[in-house]
Protein backbone atom coordinates (compact mmCIF):
# COMPACT_ATOMS: atom_id res chain seq x y z
CA UNK A 1 0.00 0.00 0.00
CA UNK A 2 3.29 2.19 0.83
CA UNK A 3 4.02 1.94 -2.55
CA UNK A 4 1.53 2.13 -4.27
CA UNK A 5 1.26 5.58 -2.34
CA UNK A 6 4.75 6.22 -3.32
CA UNK A 7 4.39 5.84 -6.92
CA UNK A 8 1.11 7.80 -7.40
CA UNK A 9 2.76 11.04 -5.17
CA UNK A 10 5.61 10.44 -7.95
CA UNK A 11 3.74 10.35 -10.73
CA UNK A 12 1.75 12.98 -9.83
CA UNK A 13 4.91 15.48 -9.06
CA UNK A 14 6.57 14.26 -12.47
CA UNK A 15 3.10 15.59 -14.17
CA UNK A 16 3.18 18.99 -11.98
CA UNK A 17 6.97 19.27 -13.02
CA UNK A 18 6.12 18.79 -17.23
CA UNK A 19 3.06 21.25 -16.71
CA UNK A 20 4.79 23.96 -15.72
CA UNK A 21 8.21 23.58 -17.85
CA UNK A 22 5.18 23.37 -20.84
CA UNK A 23 3.73 26.18 -19.33
CA UNK A 24 6.62 28.61 -19.31
CA UNK A 25 8.14 27.63 -22.42
CA UNK A 26 4.28 28.52 -24.02
CA UNK A 27 4.38 31.67 -22.29
CA UNK A 28 7.93 32.46 -24.40
CA UNK A 29 6.20 31.47 -27.51
CA UNK A 30 3.34 33.62 -27.05
CA UNK A 31 5.96 36.44 -25.73
CA UNK A 32 8.10 35.63 -29.09
CA UNK A 33 5.02 36.06 -31.32
CA UNK A 34 3.58 38.90 -29.72
CA UNK A 35 7.03 40.49 -30.26
CA UNK A 36 7.37 39.27 -33.77
CA UNK A 37 3.87 40.82 -33.99
CA UNK A 38 4.60 44.06 -32.94
CA UNK A 39 8.06 44.20 -35.20
CA UNK A 40 5.73 43.67 -38.09
CA UNK A 41 3.13 46.84 -37.08
CA UNK A 42 6.16 49.06 -36.04
CA UNK A 43 7.77 48.44 -39.69
CA UNK A 44 4.43 48.88 -41.68
CA UNK A 45 3.53 52.28 -39.76
CA UNK A 46 7.04 53.23 -40.44
CA UNK A 47 6.14 52.70 -44.12
CA UNK A 48 3.11 54.12 -43.96
CA UNK A 49 4.72 57.59 -42.58
CA UNK A 50 7.25 57.18 -45.33
CA UNK A 51 4.74 56.87 -48.10
CA UNK A 52 2.86 59.94 -46.80
CA UNK A 53 5.98 61.83 -46.49
CA UNK A 54 7.03 60.88 -50.51
CA UNK A 55 3.21 61.48 -51.54
CA UNK A 56 3.35 65.34 -50.27
CA UNK A 57 6.97 65.99 -51.62
CA UNK A 58 5.74 64.26 -54.75
CA UNK A 59 2.62 66.54 -54.95
CA UNK A 60 4.39 69.90 -53.94
CA UNK A 61 7.49 69.23 -55.96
Amino acid sequence: MNTQSDIKLTDQLERELIDRELGTQSLGFAHDVKRAIAFVQSAIERLQTQARKAHVVYANG
